[in-house]
């Protein structure tokens, strides 16, 4: 069995080069339903790469958007979001019907991901479809209920709509193992957000953009300089000893904040994954492409204070805590994992995702029961 790569480019890691990567995939689009791509950048004045895939019989969302370092980076990341939605609009097997109280999956219920908050009792005796999900950290079968995954759409009539099935945790990969580490990072991500969000956002440590030393940073932080964004970035606590970042914008051409967040391994990854994805929401809402967009005007209007510019902790000093990452893409997710189980009490749990067999792709769904995330499209500020 050939040994796994761990490629590390500007603002990732993935275990193929993308050129192949995109050469696995450029003559399969259509198995995903991706009729066309296109690359949005000029459409902005940042310059930093945002291309858009289009699926018009999507369940889900027919727009998906990637950024990257490269035109070929961010291609494929949009390429790589609108199979992630393919993937997850496919009908999963059902290994058993049933409450709870029956199937015993060894988790609460109450602790996955609900609309509303339900009293644990009256969850555990709800009837649910339950498909067959793996322990990350034990290799075991646990059942996962599959509207976690299942949209309402393609629920059965009279269901009962309880649990939110949200993106949180949804990644494809070129490998399985690059799938769940980034699923994970994602979980985590999101979790710790929506801790800060509890607090007003009290575990922020504002960074001073002017002491970042990681090059592919740099530069972004430039080109949103000279495109006169107002820039805000913090470094965000959470218990997963993980670096977790966010990062906002706003300017005089189009008032409204637009907001990022990563998570990695690398400070500088999580970093740059925050910077890239407030720019691609900005160029999102320009485009006007996606589905789910707000239509009210007033979105666009929001007041903006002006950025922190005391108290800004350096950007090497606030990050040395962080040891680097070591070892293959298996081993950093089970380190995650061994994390999270350790902050719910939960082992965290993936679903693979089912797709053709002739595409070097891997889509999955991590599930970290007693994790948290935002329901409001907005990240308070």
């Amino acid at each position: 069995m050939p040994v796994e790569e761990v490629i590390v480019l500007p603002g990732t890691v993935r275990a193929r080069p993308p050129e192949k990567t995109w050469a696995a995939l450029a003559g399969r689009l259509p198995v995903f339903g991706i009729t066309r791509v296109a690359d949005l950048t000029g459409l902005d004045c940042i310059g930093l790469p945002v291309w858009t895939a289009i699926r018009p019989a999507s369940l889900t969302l027919t727009a998906s958007q990637g950024k990257g370092a490269s035109n070929l980076l961010a291609l494929l990341s949009a390429v790589m979001e609108a199979i992630e939605l393919w993937h997850v609009e496919q009908p999963l097997p059902v290994a058993v019907r049933g409450p709870a109280l029956g199937v015993d999956p060894g988790y609460p219920v109450s602790a996955l991901p609900l609309i509303h908050p339900y009293p644990p009792q009256a969850l555990a005796r709800l009837v649910w479809d339950w498909t067959a999900g793996t322990g990350l950290l034990s290799g075991r079968s646990v059942p996962v209920p599959v509207d976690l995954v299942r949209r309402r759409a393609q629920r059965p009539p009279w269901s009962p709509d309880v649990l939110r099935a949200t993106s949180t945790g949804l990644a494809c990969g070129n490998t399985r193992e690059e799938a769940v580490l980034h699923g994970l990072f994602e979980v985590v991500e999101r979790d710790v957000l929506w801790r800060d969000e509890q607090t007003g956002g009290q575990r922020r440590t504002p960074i001073d953009p002017a002491t970042v030393d990681d090059p592919f940073a740099v530069s972004v932080i430039e080109l949103l300089t000279r495109a006169g964004m107002a820039l805000e970035m913090a470094l965000v606590d959470g218990p997963y000893g993980l670096p977790v970042c966010l990062a906002y914008l706003w300017s005089e051409d189009f008032p409204a904040i637009f907001a990022g967040g990563g998570c990695h391994t690398s400070p500088a990854i999580a970093l740059t994954r925050a910077l890239t994805e407030a720019a691609q929401s900005r160029l999102t809402d320009i485009a006007g492409t996606r589905d789910d967009i707000p239509s009210d005007p007033a979105a666009t209007d929001a007041p903006f204070r002006a950025a922190h510019r005391q108290g800004l902790a350096p950007w090497p000093q606030a990050v040395s805590r962080f040891p680097p990452a070591r070892g293959r893409f298996a081993d950093q997710a089970a380190a995650v994992a061994k994390a999270v189980q350790h902050v719910t009490g939960h082992e965290p749990m993936i679903l693979d995702l089912p797709g053709p067999a002739d595409v070097s792709v891997h889509a999955v769904q991590v599930i970290c029961p007693g994790t948290r995330s935002r329901i409001k499209r907005a990240m308070l500020r």
